[in-house]
């Protein structure tokens, strides 16, 4: 048999095809030597036989590997100890999907004993990491700085991991998208790291941006606002567009700019009464003129819940004289809502916990649970347990189903106290046999028990095997959700003893 043309040539014969164009030469020949192609079929037929042919002895020819270049990429040295073996078997299990909402826990305790997550376990961890950018992109950062270096520089070689590593490219990155919403996810991540040049890079293409793609790219600059984005913030204040500039007002009352406070603070106290009440609207010709400048307002929402979201809390204890829980009872349902966005908004934490205490004791009517959520998470651990000490000892039925301290206390994402920690126990035994369990009330306590599990303290282990031991052995799904919940707290403590 005749030596069979480069396997080229055959790919080229069959992609021109046969109808206009005969096959090159030297492929005719190699077709008619070959026995295994049927002689009376025509030049297509025949054509297509011979490059299966010639594709299997390509795959069977020996191929020499080709030494690398250069020196081999190598991931650098870790300079923190390795992971105990039972630290790392716990991770292993969080990572697997046993115990994946511990992960937050495992974490903290890595970065607490200056060690890291085990190199084989980094590949799932930065999936858990890249999941977590556009939600919580400081969190995902800190899931990589627990991987050690190893992670870091594995991150560096996968595109879908790339923006994790602390070298990431955001100029090059910027300039690949032209997207306003991704581009304003992209320029919050940015401002985290490096908030000058995310700024500088926003104002390169501002003014070729239409009013609407600019109010979308401004969600972006929220994050890591300070002095000096005053200036920029203050000259961008002149579009047409009103929405745009009703965002750039709220970002200059965050970044704490003196004339921006000044100003809105003249339509704040024209709007409070001797009593406390808030007016609606202004009357004045210079204060409509005022609210004109920053944009005025958005139907439905009126002046005085305007002010109240995106003024700094604390600016109203200049106008009003009335202690702010006082002060806060005595506003209307879509006031306090407004009150509560501003406190999640403003780094006051003092305030934070007057509000969030005020909240806890009146459980104002309409308040959105996931605002009292979002403010419960801000919290420190430690002001928090003195928060749920005052309630508990104040308030005997301050955990009830249903109600908003107990909810925000399950949606917190570290552990409790030892006292709330009984308290709940408790609470949720008692809920669970002194009550006729409807479906709902069912569904309710489950998914109690459920958020529960990981927030308890794992001191309390013994006397939790206590409470639990007839509800263990129930037939139900409570049967199991008390067994998880055993289970769970064994793991914990055993961790956190490694």
């Amino acid at each position: 048999m005749t030596t069979p043309p480069p396997y080229s040539s055959l790919l080229r014969a069959v992609t021109l095809g046969t109808a206009r164009r005969d096959p090159p030469a030297e492929v005719a020949t190699w077709l008619a030597s070959l026995d295994a192609v049927d002689p009376t079929a025509d030049d297509a037929e025949r054509l297509l036989a011979a490059i299966a042919v010639g594709e299997r002895l390509e795959r069977l020819r020996p191929h020499r590997a080709r030494p690398p270049s250069g020196p081999a990429d190598v991931a650098p040295a870790e300079t923190g100890s390795p992971p105990a073996l039972r630290l790392a078997r716990g991770l292993q299990l969080m990572l697997e999907g046993t115990y994946t909402e511990l992960l937050d826990e495992g974490i903290d305790l890595v970065l607490e004993r200056k060690t890291y997550v085990p190199p084989p376990l980094l590949p799932a961890l930065l999936q858990r990491a890249a999941a977590l950018m556009e939600e919580d992109f400081p969190r995902a950062r800190t899931y990589v700085r627990a991987g050690g270096r190893r992670a870091n520089w594995l991150a560096e070689r996968n595109p879908d991991w790339a923006e994790l590593a602390t070298g990431f490219d955001y100029v090059r990155a910027w300039r690949a998208t032209d997207q306003p919403s991704h581009r304003a996810k992209l320029l919050a991540r940015w401002r985290f790291t490096a908030p000058d040049a995310a700024r500088e890079a926003l104002a390169k293409g501002w003014s070729d941006q239409s009013p609407r793609n600019q109010e979308i790219l401004l969600e972006g600059m929220a994050v890591g606002l300070s002095a000096a984005d005053h200036s920029w913030l203050r000259e961008s204040l002149s579009p047409k567009r009103k929405g745009v500039r009703r965002v750039l007002t709220a970002l200059l009352l965050r970044a704490g700019e003196p004339e921006a406070i000044a100003d809105l603070g003249e339509l704040a106290r024209a709007i409070v009464s001797e009593g406390g009440d808030l007016r609606t609207t202004v009357v004045h010709a210079e204060h409509k003129e005022l609210l004109k400048k920053y944009g005025g307002l958005k139907a439905p929402q009126t002046l005085d819940q305007w002010l109240l979201e995106i003024m700094p809390p604390s600016s109203w204890d200049e106008w009003v004289k009335l202690k702010p829980p006082t002060w806060w009872l005595s506003l209307k349902p879509l006031q306090v809502r407004s009150v509560g966005r501003a406190v999640a908004t403003f780094d006051n934490p003092g305030r934070k916990v007057e509000f969030l205490d005020f909240l806890l004791r009146e459980s104002p009517p309409q308040f959105p649970a996931e605002l009292g959520v979002e403010l419960v998470r801000q919290l420190p651990d430690a002001a928090f347990d003195r928060l749920y000490e005052s309630l508990l000892t104040d308030q005997r039925d301050a955990l009830r189903l249903r109600g908003l301290p107990r909810w925000l206390a399950l949606n917190r994402r570290s552990a409790w106290s030892e006292r709330l920690t009984r308290a709940m126990v408790r609470r949720l035994l008692d809920d669970l046999e002194n009550r006729q369990l409807d479906y709902a009330t069912q569904r309710d306590l489950a998914l109690h028990w459920k958020l529960a599990t990981p927030l308890l303290h794992p001191a309390v282990f013994s006397w939790l095997r206590q409470q639990l031991h007839s509800a263990t052995e129930r037939y139900d799904a409570f049967g199991k959700l008390a067994t998880t919940m055993l289970q769970t707290t064994a793991f914990r403590r055993e961790l956190s003893r490694t």
